[in-house]
Order: structure tokens, then sequence, then C-alpha cells
């Protein structure tokens, strides 16, 4: 009898895939990006998981962005089987038809659970329109392209202009004022935000004042437009060095009043502009979007070996293009580039731009196709392929991808 042979450590992938493509098939879902609280007075318990099943021929996704000054924590290297990309369980009560709260749990790649969201929220309808305030945790409202690129997109890793610059989501204590059109197809002004943060995630840090942001959103027809604005200003904000990149999800910064050891660190003024484009016609045959992100730093960058001024700006976007061929078919499309210019001037200035990995300036691109198809309401199975482009590196990478969405799982009524 011929001896049997052992599995690969792809063919093992591949099976796992299998079964998660068996499970899949028999699950219901409701609708993604339902609101997270009800209409009417009541409760609802929603739920979203995301897995991946990758394969590439280099670290994935990359552990730095080159150019880039982030937290200095590197993203898990998701090559070695069956991952969870993020996942979520989230909880809405409207108290009456003015007020609410809302609650959100999330988990990312093998780190310990995390609130993404724990908000009151109160609305006032009128006739020209709502006013709507939230007051706690929660994601700053960029513009819908630019808030679902990521966490539950149609593809697997986040944009890359969104991670320079954010170092993945903006999710921040504070306030925010809204105020949305009545028709919210009208030409013209659609909505206004604007928020008071706290500050203390990325590019902002442990100490500092309040910071600002504003979001505009207007319309034509089918074309929606969004652009946002917020201004930082941390002091004594650490990021690790280059040697010392750690693994895992992180949410907060390093604090420099503590210590510079095997620290960069970093006080001045942080600039954040985004805006975005999105056309989508009646038919939903096809959707068109075109976003861009802007991060200006002007101020002081520092270690235990050397200081220097420093003027950096880390501009990037993406294009998605979105055919749905058939009912429950998509193919998607997204095409980014990132260009990083950073300029010091001071004593050490090599050594230092080394230890925060901004000597070099080269830019990053990435293409990526996806093939989606809806089994249920919510339930989306994709394969994906792209390519990425660092100065010196290219990965290319094929993954298997499960996006399952039940905002509805449970609900009641007071």
């Amino acid at each position: 009898m011929p001896a049997m042979q052992t599995p690969s450590p792809r063919t093992e992938r591949w099976r796992a895939a299998a079964c998660v493509l068996l499970f899949a098939g028999a699950a219901q879902a409701h609708e993604i990006d339902a609101d997270a609280l009800p209409g009417a007075p009541g409760w609802r318990l929603g739920a979203a998981v995301a897995g991946v099943l990758p394969d590439a021929d280099a670290r994935w996704p990359a552990a730095r962005l080159p150019g880039v000054l982030l937290r200095g924590s590197a993203p898990p290297d998701q090559r070695d089987g069956l991952r969870l990309e993020h996942a979520t369980v989230d909880l809405g009560a409207r108290l009456t038809r003015q007020l609410g709260a809302a609650v959100a749990v999330g988990w990312h790649d093998r780190d310990g659970a995390h609130v993404e969201a724990a908000t009151l929220q109160a609305r006032w309808p009128g006739e020209t329109g709502e006013l709507a305030l939230r007051l706690g945790r929660d994601t700053v409202r960029l513009g819908a392209p630019i808030d679902g690129a990521g966490h539950f997109d149609r593809f697997s890793q986040t944009p890359l202009a969104k991670r320079a610059v954010f170092d993945d989501e903006w999710v921040d204590d504070g306030l925010a004022l809204a105020w949305r059109a009545g028709d919210g197809d009208a030409d013209g002004l659609r909505g206004v935000e604007a928020g008071l943060w706290r500050g203390r995630v990325f590019p902002g840090g442990e100490h500092g004042p309040l910071v600002p942001s504003l979001h505009l959103h207007a319309g034509w027809g089918h074309v929606d437009a969004h652009l946002s604005a917020a201004r930082f200003q941390p002091d004594a904000r650490g990021s690790a060095a280059s040697t010392v990149v750690s693994s895992g999800h992180s949410h907060g910064t390093l604090d420099c009043r503590e210590s510079l050891q095997q620290r960069v660190c970093f006080d001045g003024t942080v600039d954040v502009l985004a805006g975005s484009l999105q056309w989508e016609p009646d038919a939903g045959d096809w959707t068109v979007i075109v976003a861009a992100l802007l991060r200006r730093e002007r101020g002081q960058l520092y270690s235990a070996s050397g200081d220097a001024a420093v003027h950096s700006r880390i501009a990037g976007g993406w294009a998605d293009l979105v055919w749905r061929p058939l009912a429950r078919w998509s193919l998607a499309g997204r095409l980014e580039r990132l260009v990083p210019e950073n300029r010091l001037n001071g004593v050490g200035t090599a050594l230092l731009g080394g230890e925060a990995g901004v000597l070099e300036s080269a830019a990053s691109e990435r293409a990526t196709l996806a093939a989606s198809y809806e089994a249920a309401p919510g339930l989306v199975l994709a394969l994906e392929t792209g390519r990425q482009w660092l100065p010196g590196e290219q990965v290319t990478h094929v993954a298997l991808r499960l996006v399952w969405s039940r905002p509805q799982l449970l609900e009641g009524r007071w």
C-alpha cells in the first residue's frame, strides 16, 4: 500500500476555505449597514463578522509603509491560515422618539475585545431636515466612501491612504452635532456635521487640546460629494522606533512624557483633509468612487538620538469601480496610490529619520480585483487578488473572504 501523503499547508488552507463556504451557504442575514437604533422606541441587537483565508508571496499586510510615521505597531501577518478579519456585536436602544443609545464591541484578528462605539444620541426633526447629536465614543464621520473603506469593505485591506493618515480608523471620544436635509436626494447641501473630539488616538496623542472636525455633504442627482477637515495638536506623541516594531491592534499612542527610550516623538500641528465623490445610478449596476486623504504635520520630531523641525505631507487616494452584472454578483476593482514627503532640519536628522522610518519618500501603490456573490441578504462571499508595490518590494496576494452581517439579529419594543 502506498504511503499516505501529508497535505501541504496551502492545501489545508483551501480545505478550510471549503468548510467556510459550506457553513456560509446555510446562513441567513439581513441588510448590511442598517441603522443601529430602531425607528420606534425599543431595542435592537446586531452582529457582523468578516473572515479571510489569504495566500501571499511575502508578509501580508506589510509591516510598515515606507516614508510614513505611524504608531509603530504592525498589523499581524495573516498568511498562516483562516483569520478573523473583524467582528462586532452591537446593541441599540431608542428610549423615546428623540433619545437613544448604542454600544458596539469589536474584535480584530486574535486581539482582545474593545469598545468601538458607546454613544447617547438625540434627534429633533424639523421642516427642512433633522438635527442630531451624538455624545460618546464613535467613528468620526468623513463620508460614506471613506467611512466604509476598511472594515467589512468589499476589499480585505484598509486603503493605503487611510492607514497612512489614521493608522486604520479614526474612532474617538467626543460629541458631534449634525444637520441632515429632509430630502436626502435633493440637489445642493445634504448634510453638515461639526464635532469636538478628545484626540488621544493617532494622529493625536495623549496630551493636547480638543480636536475640532467639520464634515460637509453635498449632492447633485446620483452624485454625492463629501469634504472633511480636522486639526490635531499633539504634545509628546510617541511612536515606536522602527527597530522595535510590535504586532497587534492598538488604539492608543505612546507617551513621550514618560520616556524617550526606543521612541520617536512629535510636538506640533496635524491637519487632516478628506474628500470623496461617489456616483451610483438608480439601477445600481455601477458604482464609481474617488477618495483622497491628506495628513500634513508641522512641528518638532525628536528622540534620544536627535531633534529636528519636521514638515511632513502624506497624500493618498483610491478609485473604485464596481459592476453588478447579475442580481447577486459584483465585480470590483480598486487602484491606490500613496505619496509621502518628509523634510527634516536639525541635529542628527539621518539617525532620527531612520528611527522614524521617514527617509524614503517613494510612492506606494496597490491594485486589487474582487468578485463577490451575495449568498443571502447580508451574507457575501468574495474572491480577491491584488498586488502591492512598495519601495523595493512587491507583494501579490489572493484571498477568500466571508462577510456576514445581521443588524437585526434580535429586536423588541418597549
